[in-house]
């Protein structure tokens, strides 16, 4: 368009011998054309995803072709009305920068609505899922203590030694198990919010202490296939991620004899942990929805959260069909960067 602008002034400015119009209409219909090329690079600069760069240039579109239709309508009006048309690429230039810059504003605010509105809603998906996990999690905990401690309580002064020292130490690592829920779900809660810190943490080690957890909690032993170290970058939310993916394979699973078994797998850059069970599986309409938070179809604990958790780590997860039923769930992680070094 600016050089359509500039072709057709330079030549009106040879033919009318004057330099003052010309001049005016190129800052009229030639600026709004740079601005356009400028609004193309911002706009490639801005934190917009891809598909939001792509709506702003449909807007872009929509907006030039609909304001050079209703310019073009009324030239045709005039010229069924027998009126002289002088030089039409003029006004047409003009409209179809205007509507152009007027769709790539439009465009953008729309799709920055899109974006905080995702926002929010991963915000108050994220204060839910730390709810839940306290009030699960903190509350078994803090049961088995209260229940200990009463435990002491009625024992004092007894004779019977045998339970208050096992109740001491009970009390003890539920206290620390506590401590360290609450640590993971403060973790959890600055990753879905993008604030997080990330550091190096041991998928191996967590691993099979999410599969001890879970075989104390519903005496069901989860076969593990790890090496000696995974160490990945996480933070200490990656114990949520775990041990949901397994309490997942675990309440879902439906077989008269379940199986469950975790692996860590390791290459050059990244490792992977790969979780199957042989309960029901997923039908494969749902397997996209529950990876999706904007789906609002969430019916595998929070699998949507656990994957926005995991690409905040740089990693990615995939859900698969088990052999003969079931599923498998493998999450990839970036091996950490200091022990490549």
């Amino acid at each position: 368009m600016f050089l359509s602008a500039l072709v057709h002034h330079t030549a009106e400015f040879y033919a009318l011998n004057k330099l003052v119009g010309p001049l005016i209409a190129v800052l009229l219909d030639g600026l709004p054309a740079l601005g356009l090329i400028y609004a193309g690079y911002w706009l490639a600069g801005t934190d917009l995803p891809p598909k939001g760069r792509w709506q702003a240039w449909i807007w872009c579109l929509v907006g030039a072709t609909l304001f050079v239709a209703v310019m073009g309508l009324s030239l045709l009006v005039r010229a069924f009305e027998g009126r002289a048309i002088a030089e039409p690429l003029f006004p047409l230039l003009i409209a179809a920068e205007a509507g152009g810059l007027a769709g790539v504003v439009a465009g953008y605010y729309t799709g920055r609505a899109r974006v905080e509105t995702r926002r929010a809603q991963t915000m108050s998906d994220a204060l839910g899922f730390v709810n839940s996990l306290i009030r699960h999690d903190l509350r078994n905990d803090l049961s088995v203590i209260h229940g200990h401690a009463e435990l002491i309580d009625t024992n004092a002064g007894s004779t019977d030694t045998e339970t208050g020292p096992d109740s001491v130490s009970i009390i003890t690592r539920k206290t620390d198990e506590a401590l360290t829920r609450i640590e993971t779900t403060s973790a959890v809660a600055k990753t879905l919010t993008g604030d997080a810190d990330l550091e190096q943490v041991d998928l191996a080690a967590i691993t099979a202490e999410m599969a001890t957890r879970i075989k104390n909690t519903y005496d069901l032993p989860v076969a593990i296939e790890i090496p000696d170290r995974a160490p990945v970058t996480a933070n200490a939310g990656l114990r949520s991620v775990v041990d949901n993916l397994l309490e997942n394979a675990v309440e879902h699973n439906d077989a008269e004899d379940p199986q469950i078994r975790a692996a860590v797998e390791l290459n050059t850059e990244t490792a992977r942990l790969i979780v199957t069970d042989n309960g029901p599986g997923i039908p494969d309409k749902q397997k996209e929805r529950i990876l999706d938070s904007q789906s609002g179809e969430d019916s595998s604990g929070g699998l949507s959260l656990i994957q926005i958790l995991i690409e905040g780590y740089g990693g990615k997860i995939r859900i698969e069909d088990n052999d003969p039923r079931g599923s498998i769930v493998t999450v990839e992680l970036p091996i950490s960067d200091t022990e490549q070094r």
